[in-house]
């Protein structure tokens, strides 16, 4: 005989209570009063409490002491009003430690009582774990984020637009000293600038790039120096759809340490020997141009010489050797050849400095500070506009301070002159399209237009009274900006 099928009734209630027994959530439920009338295993699993040791007693059995009472208030304030109730209880296990419970309460209704609950339905799982995490998550957030607020270095985050998404105090004050919207972007172009290739080929392989020495120049203040790095992380996207996906988003830290204070005291120090540097490259400087001055004022005279001694040979003739005139010229001109190629001889040879990448900012304050005392007694004020990072030039550093000290000189020359009321100088830096300017103005009564080429050449001066050594500046800064070659520097 056949076995008796089961209606769907019977069918879907079994279903019920296999699920309900099996569950890996617990699962009590009670009467208004919140006596329990019935627990599942995983109920008793959580809580260390058989089955018969709670039913028919109250649920506050499992409460610990330290939940506020607010919370109970919460709860059976929702589930009067015949609404669910979802949060988290401290509870008690039967051995007395405490756990936390993700607990969720629903009133359950009959059909024959629609108007009112006649039990309850609860649900929770032990959170203590996800709760532990959450908060130590939490409290490292904390440190990390009171650790950045109070260091002393500046940190500044960049999403992979280069927007900077979160930044500390120390570079908020760089932004507000600086008066640039965002250092980070200055800092990045000044390395790609100096760093060219590598720094490309670390930006590409998310390389860290550690203690890269960078400068900011500010308008009437002292540079300031620091020593940045950069590194990546990716941040994996919290989406459902990145669940099981390697979707993340590349973030560029970036860290800034002000080095001014050690870099200040290097800069004194350097300042210093290039002062005695300096002082011994311009004797040397003074004597080759008295030196070149001499050979100068002979040359001319020892060519005409040379050409009368060729015009008597030839009218001469052949007896050219006995002739007491020429052999007279032959002489003087030998004597002054002579005399140029021993005074060319002396000369100190011109330094040589090996080229290298340098700073126009860097060699710009170097020129004021050595000018500063010739600059406070002409009574001179003097408007400083550097760009912030300014890109290193190849170059000799030696040469370029000259060359600016030149046409710095030149400037309070022009200005110290008695009733010339007006003296300023205006020294600025920029770049554009990758390249440096540097412009020198000063409100002298300048050059007049027929001698803007002659006052290039070797000697010559506007000045009416010409001191030992003037006419040659400007030539000087010329032969820097444009060197001749090495054959015309060579010719006699």
């Amino acid at each position: 005989m056949p076995a008796p099928v089961p209606t769907p009734t019977i069918f879907a209630d079994a279903i019920f209570h296999y699920a309900v027994e099996q569950s890996a959530i617990a699962i009590s439920i009670t009467d208004q009063h919140a006596n329990i009338l019935y627990v599942n295993p995983a109920f008793c699993a959580i809580t260390g409490y058989a089955a018969h040791e709670v039913v028919g007693h109250k649920q506050s059995l499992l409460s610990y002491k330290s939940t506020p009472k607010v919370v109970y208030q919460e709860l059976w304030g929702a589930l009067k009003k015949g609404r669910s109730w979802t949060g988290r209880l401290l509870n008690r296990r039967r051995d007395g430690s405490p756990y936390v419970a993700e607990l969720t309460v629903t009133p359950l209704k009959t059909p024959e009582h629609e108007d009112e609950d006649i039990n309850y339905l609860g649900m929770h799982w032990d959170a203590t774990e996800e709760h532990r995490l959450s908060r130590q998550l939490a409290n490292h957030k904390q440190l990390i984020e009171s650790v950045i607020s109070v260091a002393p270095v500046a940190v500044a985050l960049l999403d992979v637009d280069g927007r900077v998404v979160l930044d500390n105090p120390a570079y908020k004050r760089i932004v507000a000293e600086m008066k640039v919207d965002e250092p980070a972007h200055a800092v990045i172009e000044s390395l790609r600038h100096n760093l060219g290739d590598s720094f490309e080929k670390a930006f590409a392989s998310r390389r860290a790039l550690l203690n890269q020495e960078v400068r900011f120049d500010r308008a009437g203040g002292e540079p300031r120096w620091y020593a940045c790095s950069l590194s990546w992380f990716e941040e994996h996207h919290t989406s459902p759809d990145a669940f099981y996906g390697d979707g993340c988003s590349d973030y560029m830290l970036l860290v800034m340490h002000d080095i001014s204070a050690s870099k200040r005291q290097q800069e004194a120090l350097r300042l210093a020997a290039m002062r005695a540097m300096l002082s011994e490259g311009e004797l040397n400087q003074s004597l080759r141009e008295a030196l070149a001055g001499a050979v100068f004022q002979l040359q001319g005279p020892v060519n005409l010489i040379s050409a009368a001694a060729g015009l008597q040979r030839r009218r001469a003739g052949p007896g050219a050797g006995s002739d007491p005139l020429a052999r007279a010229l032959s002489e003087a001109q030998r004597a002054g050849e002579e005399a140029i190629a021993t005074l060319q001889a002396a000369m100190p040879p011109e330094p040589e400095e090996p080229s290298g990448p340098v700073n126009l900012n860097e060699v710009l304050r170097d020129v004021l500070m050595l000018e500063t005392d010739a600059l406070l007694s002409a009574g001179i004020t003097v408007d400083w506009h550097p760009a912030h990072v300014l890109p290193t030039v190849q170059g000799d550093p030696t040469a370029l301070r000259t060359l600016f000290r030149q046409l710095v000189s030149n400037a309070i020359e022009a200005m110290n002159v008695r009733g010339w009321k007006e003296r300023a100088l205006v020294l600025r830096t920029s770049t554009q399209n990758g390249q440096v300017d540097v412009e020198v103005t000063d409100t002298g009564p300048g050059i007049p237009e027929a001698l803007r080429l002659k006052v290039f050449e070797p000697f010559f001066s506007t000045k009416k009274a010409r001191a030992a050594g003037r006419g040659v500046g400007l030539s000087l800064a010329q032969e820097i900006v444009n060197p001749p070659s090495r054959h015309a520097r060579d010719r006699p």
